[in-house]
């Protein structure tokens, strides 16, 4: 197990091909049939191409050790070696392959893939005390269960079927994941940003949360990522600006588009330059033009920032038609939706 967590310790803090190094000699003490070889390379893969996407790098590869994770845990838990670790792959594994369904449009097998999903949770309600690594997935669980039919009214019909759930529960859960966990202190303090800046509106949550983790991981640049992107979110914009500096020199675009529409924050809301706070917002929109789905809340952001600076500028019109560009492209309920929708009535 302490090999194990030296691996997971690797992966969080971008340490990749030294992951692959560690992960031969593993091989020396757990069998290669063990669901946690092809567990580790998938998360390595994950945070390698972090935030994960369909047209990742990697995506293909991470698809089909998530299907390898699967047989090779089913294999074991009909053999019933390593019970609750073998749960927690598979669980880890269908969950994963529910959302890449899911993403792909491709609903009926999602649904089909949410099956099993659902058979291993319940199993991990069960253990999370035995195993505290469940205590993330359990959360997640709570925390949606309550919040997916609030989002999306016509499930409603569907959720008798499966086990009731509890916002504040699992966001407790969650919060306990990243004080305590190994295997998903990333996973789960990732997922409580992303919950306390887009759906319960947060900030300083969300900020405590990846300050832990920035602390342990300071090489991971998507950790560093959610940090501006709190600090912003929770005013603190001196704070921000290392981070969103260091977001400026990455060459990958997402990250690129990031630094630039923060820096646009901080040039309108902390400097006060609203001229070259409109100049970064264009330039974040070209540098996140080439990039898919993944960049849409960025680019709601940014159009955001443009509606403001013409309606200072007494623009109506030109104000307007940002702002409902924003609204068209905001996935969640903060940072943008709410804004848009009170500046368009």
């Amino acid at each position: 197990m302490e090999h194990v967590e030296r691996i997971t310790y690797l992966i969080y803090d971008a340490r990749h091909q030294q992951v692959d190094q560690e992960l031969q000699l593993l091989k020396q003490k757990v069998p290669a049939t063990h669901p946690v070889h092809p567990l580790l390379k998938a998360l390595n893969l994950y945070w390698m191409d972090a935030p994960m996407h369909l047209a990742s790098p990697h995506y293909k590869e991470f698809i089909q050790l998530l299907h390898q994770t699967n047989r090779q845990a089913e294999a074991y838990l009909d053999k019933d070696i390593d019970k609750s670790v073998s749960i927690f792959a598979a669980l880890t594994a269908n969950s994963l392959l529910t959302r890449y369904h899911a993403e792909t449009g491709d609903y009926m097998a999602a649904l089909k893939q949410a099956r099993p999903t659902y058979a291993y949770m319940k199993q991990g309600f069960e253990l999370k005390d035995e195993y505290k690594e469940f205590y993330f997935p359990t959360g997640l669980y709570n925390y949606y269960r309550v919040k997916y039919p609030e989002l999306h009214p016509v499930y409603k019909s569907f959720m008798w079927m499966f086990q009731d759930g509890n916002k504040t529960l699992g966001l407790q859960q969650m919060e306990y994941s990243v004080r305590n966990n190994v295997f998903t202190k990333a996973e789960a303090a990732v997922f409580l940003v992303h919950l306390y800046l887009y759906y319960e509106n947060q900030p300083q949550k969300a900020l405590q949360n990846i300050q832990i983790l920035y602390k342990q991981f300071p090489n991971n640049r998507f950790i560093r990522l959610q940090l501006a992107e709190s600090l912003l979110a929770a005013r603190q914009y001196a704070a921000a600006a290392p981070h969103v500096a260091y977001l400026l020199q990455q060459s990958d675009a997402y990250y690129r588009a990031a630094g630039e529409l923060f820096m646009g924050i901080l040039q309108e809301k902390h400097y006060r330059n609203y001229q070259q706070a409109l100049s970064l917002y264009n330039t974040a929109l070209t540098t996140a033009a080439p990039l898919n789905y993944i960049a849409d809340t960025y680019r709601s952001m940014a159009h955001a920032g443009i509606a403001r600076y013409h309606e200072a500028q007494n623009q109506k019109e030109k104000a307007k038609a940002a702002w409902q560009e924003a609204l068209k492209l905001a996935q969640y309920e903060y940072p943008v939706k709410q804004e848009a929708k009170a500046h368009l009535k």
